[in-house]
């Protein structure tokens, strides 16, 4: 049994590990805690998206938050809590690329005239005046 949550199983199944049977219990209040965590992490969003930044931070600010959402899901719902360096790292190594990847492209955006030509271009078209006066 861990010192986590009660044990589920005698370990007599062989879907059961020995000592620890058929895995881990999470008590309820964690699960209303990740809930109310990923809906305030959500508004935060969405406040963050009509703040005047740029686009690139609204990128960066939004690509964070959800990173970090990310991480609590797997944490608490994929019971990576209970995992070992292995699996940690197996987790980990797959956002450190891809932290590696939008940072090596922002010098990019920095030499450009435009950032996003399609996204001008779709403005100027598609867009109702009171959205284009918001982002502009």
């Amino acid at each position: 049994m861990d010192s986590h949550g009660k044990r589920l199983g005698d370990g007599s199944l062989l879907a059961q590990d020995a000592d620890e049977g058929l895995g881990h219990t999470v008590p309820v209040a964690t699960y209303n805690k990740v809930f109310l965590s990923l809906v305030v992490l959500t508004f935060i969003t969405v406040f963050a998206a009509y703040q005047p930044v740029g686009v690139i931070a609204h990128i960066l600010i939004a690509v964070t938050i959800a990173a970090i959402k990310a991480f609590i899901v797997g944490y608490v719902f994929m019971h990576l809590k209970y995992e070992g360096t292995v699996i940690w790292a197996s987790v980990i190594c797959p956002f450190i690329l891809f932290f590696l990847l939008v940072v090596g492209t922002l010098g990019d955006l920095s030499v450009k005239e435009s950032p996003a030509p399609a996204i001008e271009a779709l403005r100027s078209t598609a867009m109702p005046s009171t959205i284009k006066a918001h982002h502009e």
